[in-house]
Order: C-alpha cells, then sequence, then structure tokens
C-alpha cells in the first residue's frame, strides 16, 4: 500500500471507543429521544457561553499557529497537536486526520487522538471506491460534513457497517484538508455514542482546524525543499572544492612540464642555430604556445563555470592594453603575410579603471580567431566609443578580417563552449572553440556584450563593447610620447588605407604635415613634384610590401636620383625574421618600424632618424633611467625549492650568466634545514610538491624566523596559480609574491633585480 511520502510508517494499534465522559455536552448526548429544538439545557448554556466557546476558540487556535509543533515541519508532531486541540474544545472522545495516497485510491489514516486514553494510533487504511459518496461530498464541501445522525446522513451511511458501527460512532464533523486548491485529506471529528447536533461555531472550528492542517503540511513542505536545498548547497559547495583543487592540482601538474618546454626552448633560442634549426625551433616556440593558451582557456572557462573569476578595477592606459595584444599576435600575422593595424579613435579616453589584463585576453582571443581563419588579406582592429551608449567609457572594440567568414545561421552558437561553425573547422584550421565563449563571458562581466556580422567569403567582423570607468584626474598618469614635427613636410606611401589613416592622425598630432601615397610609383611621382616645386619632403615612411613597386625599389630609386638628398627614409616592415632589416641597413635608411607599428616606436624611431640626419642627438625617453643603488648591484643568494630536476635546471641556466649564487632543495623538509644553516637572500618556493609542500614550509620558516628574531627573507612563490583562492592561500602561508608557471626568464631576472633594493 502506497502511503504519505513525507510521513514514516507509525506502529499500527487498534482503535477501541471510548468511555463516556460527564460533561454537559455528554448529558446532552445521552437523551437522543429529545429534539434538540426542544432541549431546555444545552441551548440556554450555549446561548449564555458563545462568547466564551468563541474566545476560547480563538486563544487555542492562535497558539497553535504560532506553535513550534505546526512550523517546525514536523508533521506528525503537528498533526497530533491538532487531533489533541480538536477532541479538547469539541468535547469529543475521538479525532483523526487522514491522507490521501498520491493516486486518490485510498486514504490512510496518519493520526488517531483518543481522549479517554490520550493516545495516539495510526495506519487504518480505507479505499476510497467503496465510499464513493463520501468522498464526492467531501470535494465540493467548502467548510464541514456536519453529520448528526452518521447512520442515516446519505454522505455518511456508507460507513456504517464497516466504520462507524464496529466503534459506536453516533455523529461526523469532517473537515476537507486542501492544498493548492485540491482535497489531499480530511479531519475527522467523531463523536461516540449517539446522535449529535453540531453547532455554526463548532463547524467553523473544525474548519479552521483543517486549514491548520494544511498549514502544517506546508510547512513540511517548505521544511524538505529547505533540506534538499541545503543538501544540495552543501554537495555543490563539496563539488566546488574538489572542482577547485583538481582545477589547481591539474594547472600546477600540466604547467610543470610546459616551464620547463618553453624555457628550455627560449633559452635555446639564445644559442648560435643554423637557419633550418631556427625555423624548428619557431615551430616547437609556437606550438608550446598553443598548447599554452589552450591549457589558459580551459581553465578559464572552469573558473567562470565554478563562479571563481572575479575581475580587478585598476588604473591603466588603454593604448598600453591594445599594442600589448597586437604585440603578442604579430608574428603570427607576419608568418601568414597578414596586415594587421590597430586605429584608435583620437576621443576614445585611454586612461581608464577597469580589468587591464581580462581586456587584453578579450582582444588576443578576437585578434587571435580572426588571424586563425583568414588565409591572405587583414585583420583591422578599430576602437571607437560605443555610440549607441551615453556613459563615458562605454568603448567598443571591432575586429574585421578578409577570411571564410561564418554562416549566418551560426552567429550565435559560435559562443557557445566548445562550439564552431561547423566541424570541419576544428580539422581545418584547430581551435577547441574556447576562446571566443570566455571572451563573451568576461565581456558580460564588465557590464557589456559581444556579438558578430559575417558574410561567408568575405570576413566577419566581431565587435565587443565593455563598460569601463574613466579616470578622474587623467594628468597623474605618464604622459604619451611626444616630438615635435612642426613643419616636418612628411610623406606617407602605404597601400592599405588604415595604416595610412593611423599615421596620418598620429604625424599630424605631433605637428607634421602629412601627405599620402598608395603605392611606390605615386610617392616617387609626388617627392618629384615636390622637389620641382621647391618644397621638398624631409620624412618618407615607406612600406616595404606594396604591390607594383615595394619599399625597397622606390629606396633604391631615390639613392639613384637626387630626390633622397636630405631625405630621412624609414622603411614599414612586416616580417620581424626577414632580410628586410639587413637591407634597410645596406641602403642605408633612416630605420625601420615593424608593423604593426606601437606609437612609442613611432616616437623613437623617428626622434632617432632625424636627429641622425640632423646631426643632433636622439630625444630623451620619456622615463629618465634611475642611477643604479649601491645595493642594485649586489648578487643574490637563492634558494630554489622545486622537486622537478627540468625545472632546476631551467632555473640554474636562466640564473647562469648572472651574479646570483644558486642552491637547490628537491622539498620543503630539505629547504626548511638549508634555510636553518645557512643565508638565503631570496627563495623561490613550489608550492606542490612531495614531502613537505610550499605552504607548509613557508610557515614553517616564518615561525623559525619569529622563534629567533629574525628580518622576514623574501619568498616568491612559483604556482600555476589555477583560482584566486590559491593566491590567498600563498600569501597567507607567508609569500611575499608569486610567478605564474611557466617561468619566463625576463620575469625572473626582472624579479630579482626588484629584490635587490629589499636586501642589505
Amino acid at each position: 500500500m502506497q502511503r504519505h511520502p513525507r510521513l514514516a510508517p507509525r506502529k499500527r494499534t487498534k482503535a477501541t471507543p471510548a468511555s463516556p465522559r460527564t460533561s454537559v455536552p455528554r448529558a446532552k448526548r445521552a437523551a437522543p429521544q429529545r429534539k434538540p429544538t426542544g432541549s431546555t439545557q444545552p441551548q440556554p448554556s450555549v446561548g449564555q457561553n458563545a462568547a466564551v466557546l468563541l474566545e476560547r476558540y480563538q486563544e487555542t487556535l492562535r497558539k497553535l499557529a504560532q506553535s513550534e509543533a505546526l512550523n517546525s515541519g514536523n508533521l506528525p508532531q503537528a498533526f497530533q497537536a491538532i487531533t489533541e486541540a480538536c477532541c479538547q474544545l469539541l468535547q469529543v472522545e475521538r479525532a483523526s486526520i487522514w491522507l490521501f495516497t498520491k493516486d486518490h485510491a485510498s486514504i490512510i489514516l496518519i493520526d488517531l487522538f483518543e481522549s479517554g486514553p490520550q493516545r495516539h494510533s495510526a495506519e487504518m487504511v480505507l479505499q476510497s471506491a467503496h465510499y464513493p459518496t463520501y468522498f464526492r461530498s467531501l470535494a465540493s464541501e467548502e467548510r464541514a460534513i456536519a453529520a448528526h445522525d452518521a447512520f442515516k446522513d446519505p454522505r455518511t451511511k456508507e460507513f456504517a457497517r464497516t466504520y462507524l458501527a464496529p466503534l459506536k460512532i453516533g455523529a461526523l464533523l469532517d473537515a476537507p484538508i486542501r492544498q493548492k486548491g485540491k482535497v489531499v485529506g480530511v479531519l475527522c471529528t467523531e463523536h461516540v455514542g449517539t446522535t449529535r447536533q453540531w453547532t455554526i461555531y463548532e463547524k467553523q472550528l473544525t474548519s479552521s482546524l483543517g486549514t491548520m492542517a494544511t498549514l502544517a503540511m506546508e510547512a513540511a513542505e517548505r521544511r524538505e525543499v529547505e533540506q534538499a536545498l541545503r543538501v544540495a548547497k552543501e554537495a555543490a559547495e563539496v563539488a566546488n572544492r574538489a572542482k577547485s583543487e583538481f582545477l589547481a592540482s591539474m594547472s600546477h601538474e600540466i604547467r610543470t612540464p610546459m616551464n620547463a618546454i618553453i624555457g628550455m626552448a627560449d633559452l635555446l633560442w639564445e644559442t648560435p642555430l643554423t637557419p633550418e634549426q631556427r625555423k624548428y625551433l619557431r615551430i616547437f616556440r609556437r606550438a608550446g604556445g598553443t598548447l599554452l593558451n589552450l591549457i589558459n582557456d580551459i581553465l578559464d572557462l572552469s573558473k567562470v563555470e565554478a563562479g571563481h573569476l572575479e575581475l580587478e578595477s585598476i588604473s591603466f592606459d588603454l593604448s598600453e592594453v591594445i599594442d600589448k595584444a597586437i604585440e603578442v599576435l604579430a608574428m603570427r600575422a607576419n608568418e601568414k603575410g597578414l596586415e594587421l593595424a590597430c586605429h584608435l579613435a583620437p576621443n576614445v579616453p585611454c586612461f581608464l579603471i577597469g580589468d587591464p589584463t581580462r581586456l587584453t585576453q578579450i582582444l588576443i582571443n578576437l585578434i587571435s580567431n580572426a588571424l586563425k581563419f583568414t588565409e591572405k588579406g587583414s585583420v583591422i582592429i578599430r576602437v571607437t566609443n560605443d555610440a549607441e551608449a551615453r556613459t563615458p567609457g562605454t568603448i567598443r572594440f571591432s575586429v574585421s578580417d578578409t577570411g571564410i567568414g561564418i554562416p549566418a545561421d551560426k552567429l550565435n552558437t559560435i559562443f557557445d563552449s566548445f562550439t564552431q561553425a561547423h566541424p570541419s573547422i576544428t580539422r581545418q584550421y584547430g581551435g577547441t572553440g574556447l576562446g571566443l565563449a570566455i571572451s563573451k563571458h568576461l565581456a558580460e562581466r564588465m557590464n557589456g556584450r559581444i556579438w558578430a556580422e559575417s558574410a561567408v567569403g568575405k570576413g566577419s567582423t566581431f565587435h565587443c563593447s565593455v563598460a569601463l570607468q574613466v579616470q578622474a584626474h587623467p594628468s597623474a598618469q605618464k604622459p604619451a610620447p611626444q616630438i615635435n614635427l612642426a613643419g616636418v613636410r612628411t610623406l606617407v606611401a602605404d597601400d592599405h588605407p588604415t595604416n595610412l589613416l593611423i599615421l596620418r592622425e598620429t604625424l599630424g598630432a605631433w605637428g607634421a604635415q602629412v601627405t599620402e601615397a598608395g603605392n611606390g610609383a605615386t610617392a616617387l611621382d609626388e617627392l618629384q613634384c615636390a622637389a620641382e616645386q621647391g618644397t621638398p619632403y624631409e620624412l618618407l615612411l615607406l612600406d616595404c610590401r606594396m604591390p607594383g613597386m615595394n619599399g625597397f625599389q622606390v629606396a633604391e630609386k631615390l639613392k639613384e636620383s637626387s630626390l633622397g638628398k636630405g631625405l630621412t627614409v624609414i622603411m614599414l616592415t612586416s616580417d620581424h625574421w626577414a632580410d628586410d632589416i639587413a637591407r634597410t641597413y645596406d641602403l642605408g635608411l633612416g630605420g625601420y618600424l615593424v608593423k604593426p607599428i606601437r606609437r612609442s616606436d613611432l616616437f623613437q624611431t623617428i626622434g632617432i632618424a632625424l636627429g641622425r640626419a640632423k646631426g643632433t642627438p636622439p630625444p630623451a625617453t620619456v622615463e629618465p633611467l634611475d642611477p643604479a643603488s649601491p645595493t642594485a648591484t649586489r648578487a643574490l643568494r637563492v634558494l630554489l625549492v622545486e622537486d622537478s630536476p627540468d625545472n632546476q635546471l631551467l632555473v640554474r641556466s636562466y640564473l647562469k650568466q648572472s651574479a646570483h649564487s644558486l642552491d637547490v632543495a628537491d622539498h620543503g623538509a630539505i629547504a626548511l634545514e638549508k634555510f636553518k644553516n645557512g643565508h638565503y637572500d631570496v627563495i623561490l618556493m613550489d608550492m606542490q610538491m612531495p614531502v613537505m609542500d610550499g605552504y607548509t614550509a613557508t610557515r614553517a620558516i616564518r615561525q623559525w624566523e619569529r622563534d629567533h628574531d629574525l628580518p622576514p627573507t623574501q619568498i616568491i612563490a612559483l604556482t600555476a596559480l589555477a583560482l584566486k583562492e590559491e593566491a590567498g592561500k600563498i600569501f597567507e602561508a607567508g609569500c611575499d609574491t608569486h610567478i605564474t608557471k611557466p617561468v619566463k626568464k625576463t620575469t625572473l631576472l626582472e624579479v630579482l633585480r626588484a629584490y635587490k633594493g629589499h636586501v642589505a
């Protein structure tokens, strides 16, 4: 038999009729031959005590509604309180609560209270099909079924043989129990003995008690839901902790060998190599970088899904963020022969507040995606104020390419995790489809959005709008490099309109009089015309890869003629590794710039070239170098705590050409003993090690320093740093800072250089 889902089974107890009471209502019930209207004792009593009874009813109901039994969600306890209150208030021998099974095929006795022996029992079952009239009446009854004579009442006489007669029940007052408008049970007030005339007050009271039963059931359901939510929350917290620990572990386990692979490749790049070896090594380094980016994407997506991805809010220069993103991908664009350029609109505020690291990540993802799917042509980045937003600091980044394009029905799905426009894309171009998904999450976290426009075979444009804050006092920031080109007649020759626009705006802002030429032949004609008019050009910027006549051919023509006299020529080259730079020097040109062009590089190169032509020293840098302090030249004693032999060798190689001395410990316990018996200026502490990990070793070192009243040694954590919580654990353990694996040589040397000023 199916039981009510919220109630545990109770011990079956045989129901027995109670002995008669001697109360006034009992005396009334002992004289059934008198008609209720003709009775001279009960009626005046009820009339006189109506106010008292109502007050007692109301007080009992109030206490019941506020009782812990009713509100705790403990359904058996609540039902027992209701049946006891029913017997007490109505002066009856039996009160019971029944609940239907889910299919309404039967009804189960949940609690029966007998006032005589003061006991509770349960678990009688009645089949609904045996009492159709009663249950139809119960469903249609608004308040309560008042059966004064239960044996004769058409609604209850179905129970005469099976229920009423065995228990000697003469009258019933049954209130339906409803939930969400449906009858789910019944509260039965059972008078043992003869008939009984139920009053209107008793009907109302029974109906109210039925409502109390409904409230008790709702409280029980709330408790079940709360308990389920609590269990689910605890399970989610456990899962999140497990996931965080797994991410931290996997990040460390993957990045540790990656640290050795990429680091050794960088060291090998610095050695003498044949052109063929350098070509192989370039592929090796690119593959390592691709794998590292894939690892970073997976970890970032896991952080987003786990809710661990948090954004910083710091001051930064937008132009530096853009330069960094383009610099990372410039080599890839050059290797594919693609034009990569970025136009930053002059009215866009550059001194902003936000998370520059995550903004750089968005830009790198969008530009990298464009480069991946573009075989020829260009990738152009345009940075403007978002015209659809009225808030200052809402910036739109648009990355346009001339690649394969995206079908219209795939424009939305490409931002889903692990999704690309077509399965064949993965086979041909590689990738996981994570970059765009992560960029979408980051843009939304920055109160922005990301979307795409595309035409198959013509290319795509990805737009990303983010809301940043504009710095209130940007003048406190480092001033942008400036050069005085006032009155300098300048010719820019480039076949790409965006490059012409960038150079025109930049040089024009520095005071130059800029003229544009779309190809080499036009540039020569313009130079010839200006010379004939007596207004020759002083500065020429030449793109080396123009169609028809390239920049080097133009430079050779100038060298053969008199047009090059007094003209400073700077070559714009697109291949950092080709022979273009050597050819620039062979032709005696003023200098070269590698595309995409950074403003700071343009400033420095033009300044040096013009200064050399005029015999003046180059312009001073914006940030003069600080004089070296005596402590800055002091070598450091470094203790490396690292269990990976490959990474030990890597750090040794990094420091081989420096003045620093290095000791190595395979785990934290060895490091602690070395620290106690020696003196070190800096400790490089790997955080994940066998025997004793970096956290434990760092805490032990800090405790030993405190016990011996020693100044703290600089401890630098080497970590994968999968989650922000790991950074908190690092600093809580006592580390001063951290370096994220894979550790670059330049990063390590820079950190050690910074710490020279902290040692005596």
